[in-house]
């Protein structure tokens, strides 16, 4: 639990969610330790419980609203880690581009690391959503709701923390790099 509170912390210290957003689990062997739903991941001791894997159970009316799609992530991949923030360019980016279903980081190290970045359509809470981001994650490290935010995979918390960084990373590289060629398109920046 140790370990979820530290990142829940470094989320929001490093601006990958706003207090009461988002969420960060790990899976336990056929369990997974995950936050509450509402709860401050700045402040989450006390605010993580333990369900089961591979059903329901009571305790999932008190975990994150997102409980089912990180079930379902850990049922079909090899994650031991999720976390789903707010990244404010993710957000941004999947706003703009509407029209696509794959954002191609346009710097080396995002590139190195996440390769693409799939963006999937849901809403929070719905089987779609966890059918959606599962199937992403399957493939990917890292995955964008459109005008949601990420969700992100990892071998442990602090991969997918990194992972989490990296998309949003890439995505203020694109936002600002795509601004970049439209001005110098319009004839400005010579």
């Amino acid at each position: 639990m140790k370990e979820l509170i530290h990142y829940g912390k470094k989320m929001v210290q490093s601006g990958l969610v706003d207090s009461h957003f988002g969420n960060i689990s790990k899976r336990v062997g056929d369990r997974m330790l995950i936050s509450t739903t509402g709860s401050m991941l700045d402040e989450l001791e006390g605010q993580i419980v333990e369900v089961p894997i591979y059903e329901e159970s009571s305790m999932d009316m008190i975990a994150s609203t997102l409980v089912d799609t990180h079930r379902m992530v850990y049922q079909r991949t090899s994650a031991l880690a999720l976390m789903h923030g707010h990244p404010k360019f993710c957000v941004i980016i999947s706003l703009l581009y509407d029209d696509v279903d794959v954002i191609k980081p346009e710097d080396m190290e995002s590139k190195y690391i996440l390769h693409e970045i799939p963006i999937v359509e849901g809403a929070e809470g719905t089987v779609e959503l966890a059918e959606n981001v599962s199937r992403a994650l399957a493939d990917h490290k890292a995955v964008i709701i459109r005008d949601h935010g990420a969700f992100t995979r990892g071998a442990t918390v602090d991969e997918a923390f990194v992972y989490l960084t990296c998309v949003e990373h890439a995505c203020k590289v694109k936002y600002f790099t795509d601004i970049g060629r439209w001005i110098r398109k319009m004839g400005g920046g010579r």
